[in-house]
């Protein structure tokens, strides 16, 4: 279960990633969503790593680590490749 949500979550940003990139923008959307996502990622990721007791679960890590790299990309792409430009 853990890596059909890994595929789903490539599916759903890998997209705005490249259309970002094709517009050279990032209007349209909220950093604010990324930034909180960003801070779950990094739950989900020490989380997982606490629980090793119970056994590795590697998809619950590879998760994690896949949100937190996606995030940190759509922060780079939003502050700094098309920051606002002030007219």
């Amino acid at each position: 279960m853990g890596y059909a949500k890994l595929a789903f979550a490539m599916m759903k940003c890998f997209p705005q990633l490249y259309w970002n990139y094709h517009r050279k923008s990032t209007v349209g959307w909220s950093i604010i969503n990324i930034l909180l996502d960003l801070i779950g990622g990094i739950f989900s990721f020490v989380s997982a790593a606490l629980s090793r007791s119970n056994g590795l679960n590697l998809s619950k890590i590879l998760l994690g680590a896949f949100s937190v790299a996606i995030d940190l990309a759509f922060a780079f792409q939003h502050y700094c490749l098309y920051p606002k430009k002030n007219r």
